[in-house]
């Protein structure tokens, strides 16, 4: 930094994050405080919508709105200062802290409420319309006040939170660690609605305040139990607070990841917290439902993030966090503008249902990819204020649409709904376009080959499980043959998802290019149609040409399929493309697949591919020899023997 601060590192063994996520102590207790508090989260808001008789209104949507401004007001006022404060301060005692600071205040919340009405009764802030089951119905900012007082604790805590899970699991665990936050949360919300409303309905508000801050009371108990990995200090010498800040925000204006990300999380926060905001004049008005009926529709919505966020996590990092954003914006917004559909012709309570699983499963796909990718960019030191920033920046758009819903006294507001959803929805899928359309344009190939690329290493990840031994050895530029054995239809796609820094084209036999579909990801991919006949003169020179053009090709100098064990007939014409062109020659061992010579099976039967690539191999001794055919055999051979010695050592699958 240019301010001279330390950048601090993290201590810890190097067995402490090894297996499986779920042995790891540290994360499952921050996942269990994580859960226990979502648990409460919602069981004071039940009790504050009965307080309001929220479903017996016309403007519950106001009503909701205002709610959610109240507490996440303290996200935008708080939140760069608390991210600081996890930069600066041990996070686990930050989180302490915040969790019982919570807890005396709901302790504190029912019996100040209740001095609050008895000292408001018959002042200004009574409203004209009385309570069905008798008393009165204050101004709507009585019940927001001590949510916006709670939101002060809640953005303490979520910037420490978020900043320490990074530290606590491996970096190829950080997705299915925010998939696994993330799918406890729509669990503990399900179960929060359900709770709450329970016991307003059978004990009295009261206990909801009760119950609220006995789950932050536990979640203080999980926290103080873990033993995070030790930072080495900041220091702060000649660094105010004020510049501390600054820091935060410059660097994340001068990281074009880290702002794009920003936006994404400000455009998936309005979009939700609207679409929250207008859950009970849904309920009302589409289904006639009351406040006991409210769960259900949440039931929908949180299944639908819980399915997400275990679809995410369970991927891992199958999914590249960049197309999941995108493409879950697109079907999000999708979601919504049927739900709008489903307001306007009112088909049902099932439909509608759908719609909102869908729509969580969507939202949760943007919120964990985003989120993991964040904790993946951003340096631990530098992360505590960077998520700070972003609950500042997504808070604001946040308190834009809850203002704008809640803060004005609009008349019948709940008509309008199916317009304001259409709205929300069809920005979601646009932006979605957008951001697909970027990305593929970034990308090292042309956009149709990116695409094509994305969808193949999604397959592979999640299909053949395919994993690279060390690093790719394929040179950045120049011609370069790529040399590998070939046990399986599936091992050209194999090469191309390991191989992220060049396309290869491939040799192929000319009957697939019979085939649609591989007849146009063949000339997509520049690859070369062969007779299997005998010498193919045309497709040597096509091959050379290739080369010549500074590519990549692929070569399976077995000629076909054949069994893992058979190392014995190789064809010459990878020794002469590799003499006369002077290409950089790559072997590449691929195991782990399942042979067959059904081109279909091995792409949809489960496998554990590995691939191994070598050091480029030395043909100098043949360098004279270019127009010599017994040269040929002997370079075919010295290729195939470099790739056989790629062979693991021991089963790939373990």
């Amino acid at each position: 930094m240019s301010d001279g601060t330390a950048i601090p590192a993290l201590h810890r063994s190097p067995s402490a994050l090894a297996g499986s996520i779920l042995r790891n102590r540290n994360f499952i207790l921050l996942w269990c405080a994580y859960t226990v508090s979502a648990l409460g989260d919602h069981l004071s808001e039940v009790a504050l919508l009965d307080m309001q008789n929220a479903i017996g209104r016309d403007d519950s949507t106001r009503i909701m709105s205002m709610m959610m401004f109240a507490f996440f007001l303290p996200f935008f006022v708080f939140g760069p200062t608390m991210g600081w404060l996890a930069d600066r301060l041990p996070r686990k005692w930050i989180m302490v802290t915040a969790d019982t600071t919570r807890i005396v205040l709901l302790l504190a919340l029912f019996p100040v409420l209740q001095f609050l009405f008895r000292a408001l009764e018959g002042s200004s802030f009574q409203l004209a319309e009385t309570h069905p089951q008798g008393g009165s119905i204050y101004s709507p900012w009585v019940y927001c006040t001590p949510l916006m007082v709670l939101g002060v604790f809640a953005a303490m805590f979520s910037p420490s939170r978020a900043a320490m899970l990074p530290t606590l699991v491996r970096q190829d665990q950080i997705v299915r660690a925010n998939g696994l936050m993330n799918a406890m949360g729509p669990i503990a919300a399900i179960a929060s609605y359900a709770l709450g409303t329970h016991l307003v309905l059978e004990y009295g508000k009261e206990i909801c305040f009760r119950a609220d801050a006995l789950t932050f009371l536990l979640s203080a108990v999980f926290i103080l139990f873990m033993i995070p990995p030790r930072r080495a200090a900041i220091s702060s010498a000649g660094t105010s607070r004020v510049e501390a800040l600054r820091d935060g925000f410059a660097y994340c204006r001068t990281h074009r990841r880290v702002i794009e990300l920003i936006v994404f999380m400000v455009l998936f926060w309005t979009a939700a917290i609207a679409v929250r905001s207008m859950m009970p004049a849904l309920v009302k008005g589409v289904f006639g439902g009351g406040l006991s009926d409210i769960k259900n529709y949440y039931l929908a919505l949180g299944i639908g993030m819980l399915t997400g966020a275990f679809i995410i996590g369970g991927f891992g990092e199958a999914i590249k966090s960049e197309v999941a954003i995108s493409w879950s914006f697109m079907g999000a917004g999708l979601a919504v503008l049927a739900l709008a559909l489903v307001f306007v012709r009112q088909f049902g309570e099932w439909s509608g249902a759908a719609c909102l699983f869908v729509c969580g499963m969507f939202g949760s796909g943007i919120l964990v990819s985003a989120n993991a990718l964040l904790q993946k960019t951003v340096p631990d030191f530098m992360l505590g204020r960077v998520i700070g920033v972003k609950d500042f920046a997504s808070m604001g758009g946040l308190l834009l649409a809850t203002g704008a819903l809640g803060i004005p006294r609009w008349t019948n507001i709940d008509a309008h709904v199916p317009w304001l959803l259409a709205i929300i929805g069809l920005t979601l899928f646009v932006a979605g376009m957008r951001a697909t359309r970027v990305r593929l344009r970034r990308g090292r190939f042309r956009p149709i080959i990116t695409f094509w690329r994305n969808f193949i290493v999604l397959h592979n990840s999640i299909v053949a499980r395919v994993r690279r031994k060390g690093i790719c050895t394929v040179p950045l530029d120049g011609p370069v043959i790529v040399a590998a054995n070939h046990n399986s239809a599936i091992d050209p796609f194999l090469l191309i998802s390991t191989s992220p820094n060049r396309y290869l084209s491939f040799m192929i036999a000319r009957e697939f290019t019979s085939i649609p579909l591989v007849s146009y990801l063949a000339r997509l991919a520049e690859c070369i149609p062969v007779n299997r006949t005998g010498v193919d003169i045309a497709s040597v020179k096509s091959a050379l040409r290739h080369l010549s053009a500074g590519k990549v090709i692929g070569i399976f100098p077995q000629g076909r399929i054949v069994s893992p064990d058979d190392w014995e007939n190789v064809q010459e014409g990878v020794g002469m493309l590799a003499l006369r062109s002077g290409a950089t020659i790559i072997p590449a061992h691929i195991s782990g697949t399942h042979h067959s010579d059904n081109v279909y099976i091995p792409y949809i039967l489960p496998q554990r591919a590995l691939v191994h690539y070598g050091k480029p191999i030395d043909l100098s001794p043949w360098s004279a020899r270019t127009r010599d055919r017994a040269a040929y055999r002997e370079v075919a051979q010295h290729i195939i023997e470099r790739i056989k010695s790629l062979r693991p050592q021991e089963p790939s699958s373990e």
